[in-house]
């Protein structure tokens, strides 16, 4: 028998998950750390973000929020060897057992990413949104967006477990809404990993260009 969607014990764990999600930006910070010069030129080639400046080789945000989703495929979309630096970091055990630093890696190592449409807010603290590659919807916490108007939203989302939910990383990429879901036909299927990683950098093509849309207007 599958789990509801939204658990009954909800607010414990909108509770929990008020008090580990500030953590979150210092972990992504030492985790991206981790990446040396050459491992960041290679993302940002392959993200189409690698430019000339004084014949130096940099990395260029068109867009402020580039720079979130730039470190998002950084962290979890670089794989060397299979391990991501997400992975390296919890193999490194900077962070002692039992600590909430360690609960968290250990749930973001399992992250993967998808196109969601948003299907419906829950004022209690997250979203239900349909995944339209597996076809399968998930309860994603997220206590700020049932405040904004995000119902229909078509958004590139990268999620994990956490106990009997799923949380997301930060970096959102909305890439248009769709009013009515008839026209959403899920594709019923698991990614492997570079079909993942090319979802992924096709998905932040497309959010830069409605980026650099929004902004000439």
């Amino acid at each position: 028998m599958q789990p509801p969607l939204i658990p009954d014990h909800l607010a414990s764990i909108i509770a929990e998950y008020q008090r580990l999600w500030p953590l979150m930006p210092a972990l992504h910070l030492n985790i991206g750390k981790l990446a040396g010069k050459e491992v960041i030129r290679a993302c940002a080639k392959r993200l189409r973000m690698l430019a000339k400046q004084d014949g130096k080789q940099i990395v260029k945000f068109e867009h402020e929020l580039e720079m979130d989703a730039f470190q998002d495929y950084l962290i979890y979309m670089h794989r060397p060897r299979g391990l991501s630096l997400a992975r390296q970091m919890l193999n490194r055990n900077r962070y002692p057992q039992g600590s909430d630093e360690r609960r968290l890696l250990a749930e973001m190592v399992q992250a993967r990413f998808s196109i969601f449409w948003i299907k419906e807010l829950i004022p209690a603290g997250g979203f239900i949104a349909l995944d339209i590659i597996s076809g399968k919807e998930f309860f994603i916490l997220d206590p700020s967006l049932p405040q904004q108007d995000i119902a229909g939203i078509l958004a590139g989302i990268r999620i994990f477990p956490h106990q009997n939910v799923w949380m997301h990383t930060g970096a959102t990429l909305a890439l248009g809404q769709i009013e009515n879901p008839t026209d959403l036909q899920p594709l019923g299927k698991h990614l492997e990993e570079q079909q993942e990683r090319a979802l992924n950098e096709d998905a932040i093509s497309r959010w830069r260009g409605i980026l650099k849309e929004t902004k000439a207007r």
